[in-house]
């Protein structure tokens, strides 16, 4: 019998809430001491919620606190270190709603923080034989394949639930995030424990294979009622081993395109001869093995991993045996930050960031759409912090091209260049904002250097409107660099939605001519993120042509502050 997979248990606990955060620029300005952070958990109607269980996680760390709200929903958690942190929060049968492409939300000490949480649906309904009788303690299992936009789901998300059946047939899932889900009773479930049907082929709703499932659209606060003919088929085992297992290895069955949560999963102890799935329904499957590359010596960060090529596997009809897996220890990137301060009068004095609350992500370059990294990896794959000297060190990288975002607070600074070898204007240097970092397994690639420069400004403003006009909805605000140096630097790039009431603010600005102008979010490209990649040239072209074209230049000083700025 195969063990609860414990890398699996740590991936499935931490869950981010959705939280609305104010822009780094208006928050409160930490100190290098310790404080707190507070926040309240509402409902979508903005009700508190009491008893929720907040959690406040260091970020790229296991390390936390978890406190509880009170009877107002309000929570402070104290004598917490000047770093970045994460939040997440649990209410029984309430979930969350959370943009999947949009960064994640980190907070620092003195921040004020809302959670907002949703009501769940539900799916419910029975489980029956041919002849119409109840089956009895069968898992019904609900997993999300399109989440709420109707995407493909790319993040790890609580799109799935779990639940069996009682006496008289009746299954209840509850707590499920807004999206469409596919719904089967029996199968393997190695993933939640042994159960009497788990060797079963699982019978998808209505009553069928995967290939002719219902999809059930699940709305927040709905219930759908979904019932099942049970088919009763058997299932077909998957097995295999993996190679050079010395602590344990964790295996996953991932259906092809459809989750980035593993189907099942299974464990190979180090003394066994290998590891099987049963109850596996015909398909394309993913299968990879995981397992610790060495001994962790600082609990509190996510240890260094080994994971094997992953093999695509076809179940028709009949059991695949022979599997050999073999992991291999993961890359990683390393360098350090660095501070250049300026000597202009206008600049003195101004904070500096602080290398704690400093985050270095570090993200795979999707060529196709369906290359979609595990669950495992990307839990392992964290932000990184550098140590007190500016040193970081991005851990657990598998093979592919990376672009690299850090993200910093501290409102007179910005982000000035990403190199790897000498500093410019040498020859020898590699551009990390312009090209890929091109990473095979087991590469440790040194030497990168993240240089944060003082003197950056700012800019608040509005549109302006003429009286019988109408804002367009959905406008985004982009800097494009004017001076000829700088035309094709990504860093160069700026970019902001406007708010509801027509303002916008942009912060971290590298002083310079730039073109400003405004466009209609039809482009997914041209988010700020999607647009600095090295992919994006072409878009950064097209962008700056259109905003040569309209001609409107602005000129920013160091660390100057420009305020009610009107856009035409």
């Amino acid at each position: 019998m195969s063990k609860y997979p414990s890398l699996l248990i740590l991936l499935l606990a931490v869950v981010t809430v959705h939280a609305q955060q104010q822009p780094p620029a208006a928050q409160t300005q930490a100190s290098t001491s310790s404080g707190s952070i507070s926040g309240r958990v509402v409902n979508e109607s903005g009700a508190p919620m009491p008893g929720a269980a907040v959690s406040v996680r260091v970020v790229g760390s296991n390390a936390g606190r978890v406190t509880s709200s009170d009877n107002d929903g309000n929570f402070q958690v104290n004598n917490l270190d000047a770093a970045l942190y994460s939040i997440s929060a649990v209410v029984p049968a309430y979930t969350i709603v959370r943009d999947p492409d949009a960064p994640p939300s980190y907070y620092r000490i003195g921040d004020s923080v809302r959670l907002e949480m949703f009501r769940g649906g539900v799916i419910t309904g029975a489980v029956t034989n041919s002849a119409g009788d109840p089956v009895v303690g069968v898992r019904v299992r609900a997993y999300m394949v399109r989440d709420g936009k109707g995407q493909a789901m790319k993040s790890v998300m609580p799109g799935f639930g779990e639940n069996q059946t009682d006496d008289r047939g009746i299954y209840r899932i509850y707590g499920l995030t807004p999206g469409s889900y596919v719904v089967f009773a029996g199968g393997g479930s190695n993933i939640f424990g042994f159960g009497p049907y788990d060797n079963d082929s699982p019978t998808y709703a209505p009553s069928s294979t995967r290939d002719n499932a219902a999809e059930i659209a699940v709305r927040s606060g709905d219930e759908s009622n979904v019932d099942i003919r049970y088919r009763g088929e058997q299932g077909h085992s998957v097995s295999g081993t993996v190679r050079g297992v010395t602590v344990g290895a964790n295996i996953s069955l991932t259906r092809v395109g459809e989750s980035m949560m593993p189907v099942n999963a299974t464990f190979q102890a180090p003394d066994s001869k290998g590891f099987a799935f049963y109850g596996v329904g015909d398909g394309e499957y993913d299968i990879s093995a995981i397992q610790s590359a060495s001994s962790n010596p600082n609990p509190g960060l996510f240890p260094e991993i080994a994971v094997s090529e992953t093999r695509r596997i076809i179940v028709k009809g009949n059991d695949v045996s022979g599997l050999e897996l073999t992991p291999r220890p993961l890359g990683s990137i390393s360098g350090r930050i660095e501070m250049e301060p300026s000597k202009l009068p206008g600049c003195l004095g101004k904070r500096r960031p602080l290398l704690s609350e400093t985050v270095v992500e570090v993200r795979r370059n999707l060529k196709n759409p369906n290359d979609q990294e595990s669950a495992y990896i990307r839990f392992f794959l964290s932000p990184t912090l550098p140590d007190k000297d500016g040193s970081f060190v991005a851990r657990n990288v598998r093979d592919g091209e990376y672009s690299i975002n850090p993200r910093f607070f501290a409102r007179y600074w910005y982000l000035q260049s990403m190199s790897f070898g000498a500093k410019p204007p040498s020859s020898l240097r590699t551009d990390a904002a312009r090209n890929w970092i091109t990473l095979k397994s087991g590469d440790r690639l040194t030497g990168l250097t993240i240089t944060l420069a003082e003197g950056a400004a700012s800019i608040k403003g509005g549109l302006k409107v003429a009286e019988s006009g109408k804002r367009p909805e959905k406008l985004n605000v982009y800097l494009v660099p004017a001076e000829r140096d700088k035309l094709d630097d990504p860093l160069r790039f700026f970019g902001t939605e406007l708010d509801a009431d027509g303002t916008f603010t942009l912060n971290n600005l590298a002083p310079g001519r730039y073109w400003i102008v405004t466009q209609p979010m039809a482009d997914p490209q041209l988010t700020l993120e999607k647009l600095r990649l090295p992919s994006a040239a072409e878009s950064r072209l097209k962008l700056r042509r259109t905003a040569e074209a309209g001609k409107t230049e602005i000129e920013l000083k160091p660390c100057q502050n420009v305020t009610d700025y009107q856009l035409h």
